[in-house]
């Protein structure tokens, strides 16, 4: 996977597994990204291990998982881990599916009813405008009416091209996403948006890098193209400043990195009441960090938004059926949990 940040052959994530005295499992994982907080693969093993020997035998709720256990704030991998190896366990017990559980938790704040299948978006591939329009091509045959294109990577002409390409394969009622990854200066941005405005993006991801809130203010209003804070909103008081102060349109979430679905429904909540738009996507973690994500956006409940969930095809080997799509949407499995089992 290239990006602006590098390129990407391996990920290295942690699954956390607990069972009860009937035998009934709950998965969690741990997926932190490199460069993104202090926690690593191997700090998160490390806080599993002792959580585990704290946890064997005892009877506790998912939900007094920060209050009565003390799950340390800077492991929020860790803790999405525990969280969502408790709620699925939960969910399995209750016979329901964990998106069920989840919905019931976050209750009138949601944007609307638990779904059922949630609508996702596709990622074009290609260095160039050729092979952009053939991946184009490939994900409206697939059935997707959402995409996203890496930007920044290469001049801004060529960009420009590539979404031209994109634009004339998927038309005029497709939605477009581009996705910077921090990739420019707020200067830069300023005169790659204005170059973006005739392809009708729905928004750019991240046009500067994730600690330039600065940048963001200066891109405020001044854009013609909406913008959409993704590794910026990675931590969960960067992503409460950029709600308070409205610096971006759109929040892309990504439960793995915030501490677990019930704290990224919270921060969901608040975005919305802030007039500010919603978007869930995974972290590429394995298959139960993927269909952790997937829980969490059906319980949202916003079926007018794609989210970026699909994993399938993306690792050579993973753990267990990643999420994939059929005819632009992913299918919550009729099993209760998780639905899969690794």
């Amino acid at each position: 996977m290239r990006t602006a940040l590098g390129e990407f052959r391996h990920r290295e994530i942690v699954l956390f597994e607990l069972r009860d005295s009937h035998g009934l499992r709950g998965w969690g994982e741990a997926a932190p990204w490199p460069g993104f907080g202090s926690e690593t693969p191997a700090d998160s093993l490390a806080s599993l291990q002792e959580f585990a020997v704290r946890l064997r035998g005892s009877d506790v709720e998912p939900e007094e998982l920060g209050r009565a256990w003390a799950v340390p704030e800077g492991s929020p991998a860790a803790r999405a881990a525990m969280e969502g190896a408790m709620l699925d366990l939960a969910a399995r017990q209750d016979g329901c599916a964990l998106r069920d559980r989840l919905a019931a938790s976050i209750g009138a704040v949601a944007a609307g009813p638990a779904l059922s299948r949630v609508p996702v978006s596709a990622l074009l591939v290609g260095d160039s405008p050729e092979l952009v329009a053939v991946s184009a091509a490939r994900a409206c045959a697939a059935g997707f009416r959402a995409a996203k294109l890496k930007l920044g990577t290469g001049p801004l002409a060529l960009d420009l091209a590539r979404l031209r390409a994109a634009r004339e394969v998927v038309g005029p009622d497709f939605v477009l996403r581009g996705d910077a990854n921090g990739a420019w200066s707020a200067d830069e941005a300023l005169t790659a948006l204005a170059g973006c405005a005739e392809f009708a993006l729905e928004y750019v991801e991240q046009p500067v890098a994730a600690g330039d809130l600065p940048g963001l203010r200066q891109l405020r209003g001044q854009t013609p193209v909406r913008i959409a804070a993704d590794e910026a909103a990675t931590t969960g008081a960067v992503a409460m400043q950029l709600i308070d102060e409205q610096l971006v349109d759109v929040v892309v979430l990504k439960p793995a990195l915030l501490g677990g679905s019930s704290r990224a429904l919270e921060i969901a909540a608040l975005a919305r009441a802030a007039g500010i738009d919603v978007v869930f996507t995974h972290a590429f973690e394995s298959a139960v960090g993927a269909r952790h994500a997937l829980q969490c956006a059906a319980a949202w409940g916003d079926d007018a938004r794609a989210h970026g969930l699909v994993t399938d095809g993306l690792f050579e080997r993973d753990v267990a059926e990643p999420v994939a799509a059929d005819a632009g949407f992913a299918t919550i499995p009729r099993q209760a949990g998780l639905g899969i089992a690794p």
